[in-house]
This record gives C-alpha cells, sequence and structure tokens, in this order.
C-alpha cells in the first residue's frame, strides 16, 4: 500500500507538472497567434485510479494538432460534439465553346470542255491550195501558170472603169504592152491592172473555160461596154487612142 501510495503521489506530481507546462505553452501560443474562433477552456484531468493506465496517459503527449480543426488551437483540445468534416468540392474549369466554321457552299457549275479538231496533217495545205471555195486554184486564175520575164517592168496603166470607150482602152493597153504582143498569157494577167471598179468586178467573173486567147478576151471586153463606143470621145479619150 505504501508503494502505490508512492507511486499515486508521484504520478499526481507529474500530471502537476504537464499541466503547468500545457498553460504556458497555451499563453504563448494565445500571444503569437490570432484570437481563435472558440475560446480556449482549461482541461480537467481527472484523478486515474489505475496505475497501468496513468502510465500510459503520462508518456502520451500529443504533437500534432487535430485533423478537421482551424489553425491556433490547442492541444489536447476535445469540442463537444462531432469532429467538423470537410467535403472537397470537384473543381470544374471553364470550358469554352468553339463554334463550328461556316462553309457556304456554291452550286458546282461544270466547265466548257472545247474539243479540237483533229488534225489533217500536212496535205491540208495542199487541199487549200487545190480546194479553195470548192474549185483549184488553177481553176480560179484566167490565165495559170504564167511566166513573167526577169526583166520586165510593169507599165503605168490608165484605169478604165466602164464609162468610156472600151476600143480607146484596148489601143492604149496594146501600145503599153507592145513589147510582150506575142506573149498572150502576160497580156491576159496584166490586163486586170488596167482596170477598176465595175470594169475589174467583170474581168473577175470572166470563165476561163470561154477565154482561150487574148483576142478572146478584147472582143468579151468591147461587147461588155459596146455601149459607151455610140457616145461622142471626149478630149482625153481622143488622146488616149493618139
Amino acid at each position: 500500500m505504501d508503494h502505490l501510495e508512492q507511486e499515486n503521489r508521484e504520478l499526481k506530481e507529474e500530471v502537476a507538472r504537464l499541466t503547468a507546462l500545457m498553460e504556458s505553452l497555451m499563453a504563448a501560443q494565445s500571444q503569437s497567434s490570432p484570437t481563435p474562433l472558440t475560446p480556449p477552456q482549461r482541461t480537467v484531468i481527472s484523478e486515474i485510479v489505475s496505475s497501468t493506465v496513468l502510465a500510459a496517459s503520462a508518456h502520451f503527449v500529443p504533437t500534432a494538432m487535430p485533423t478537421g480543426f482551424p489553425w491556433g488551437m490547442p492541444p489536447n483540445f476535445m469540442p463537444e460534439g462531432p469532429v467538423p468534416t470537410f467535403a472537397s468540392l470537384p473543381a470544374s474549369s471553364p470550358v469554352l465553346a468553339v463554334p463550328p466554321p461556316i462553309v457556304h457552299t456554291l452550286p458546282r457549275v461544270d466547265d466548257t470542255i472545247y474539243h479540237s479538231e483533229p488534225s489533217e496533217g500536212p496535205d491540208v495545205y495542199e487541199k487549200i491550195g487545190k480546194d479553195l471555195f470548192g474549185k483549184s486554184t488553177a481553176e480560179l486564175c484566167l490565165v495559170p501558170n504564167v511566166k513573167i520575164p526577169v526583166k520586165f517592168k510593169v507599165p503605168d496603166f490608165e484605169k478604165y472603169k466602164g464609162n468610156t470607150c472600151p476600143l480607146s482602152h484596148l489601143v492604149m493597153y496594146a501600145r503599153k504592152m507592145s513589147t510582150q504582143t506575142d506573149n498572150d498569157q502576160l497580156l491576159f494577167h496584166y490586163f486586170q491592172d488596167s482596170l477598176s471598179g465595175a470594169a475589174l468586178r467583170w474581168y473577175m467573173g470572166l470563165d476561163s473555160a470561154n477565154i482561150r486567147s487574148f483576142n478572146d478576151l478584147g472582143e468579151a471586153f468591147v461587147k461588155q461596154y459596146k455601149y459607151n463606143m455610140d457616145m461622142a470621145p471626149d478630149r482625153d479619150q481622143l488622146r488616149a487612142m493618139s
């Protein structure tokens, strides 16, 4: 019994020492920290009868702050009622809504495809020369294959317009071409250079099948403009015939 009483006294002294230490810690913490929401309460430690439990309590000094309490609460503070719990809420991040791009569609219109005609080869140029307007080039010429002397110079003819005497014009033309009287092809070819206006159009309409020589050309020319022979010649016509 004496031994138990001695241990009990030692435990009381230890508890008193711890209580004083706790009060000093609380005083120091209250000076350095803001006033807590809940005023500190004095912890009452009851006298423990069992020596085994007292020993365990004497060696246990909590140093960590209980979970769920605000900062600045004293150690071993056990408030009445359930311990508050803090539920963590999921943080929602803002989502930027991007509208879909606007696409304007146009009706598709097929382009016109132009197909080139097939090439006719090198013979196309020969066909153009031989078959122009349904006739060959030789048929279009009144006198084809004319041979012009190298030193021949075309005289300066007076143009016949169809309103003067045709015989006078033939005489003028024959005298201008006196050096080529034996060359019917040349006389045929350059007779058109002495015509103009309606007379030249008449010459272009002649058919080579009906004109074989220069005499045939002279007769057709006089027959075409014979009505001018009945008219009295003027000064220019007389001068041309001289």
